[in-house]
């Protein structure tokens, strides 16, 4: 009686994934928004290209963008888009 509902249990299981046309697979872990915002200032960086520093939703990593190209490019007023201190302490860094 046990293997024959073992056999039914998994007849059905087969039977839906034949009628689905989908086999149970991993899911594909997801980069997280940190993840994401660290490859847009490396490519920002690689690239020289202060616009892609605005695309960065994380503040302190869009921060750190604007900062590196700041020194990488010797251009004090991409410093201009940060805020109070930060903007002074990236202008002395220059």
């Amino acid at each position: 009686m046990k293997k024959i509902l073992s056999l039914l249990i998994v007849l059905v299981f087969l039977t839906g994934c034949g009628i689905t046309g989908k086999i149970i697979e991993e899911v594909e872990e997801q980069p997280t928004q940190e993840e994401k915002d660290q490859a847009k200032l490396d490519e920002a960086v690689e690239e020289k290209d202060v616009s892609k520093c605005y695309y960065i939703q994380e503040q302190l990593i869009r921060e750190e963008c604007f900062k590196v190209l700041a020194k990488e490019l010797n251009d004090p007023s991409i410093c201009n888009n940060l805020l109070g201190g930060l903007k002074e302490s990236c202008k002395e860094e220059i």
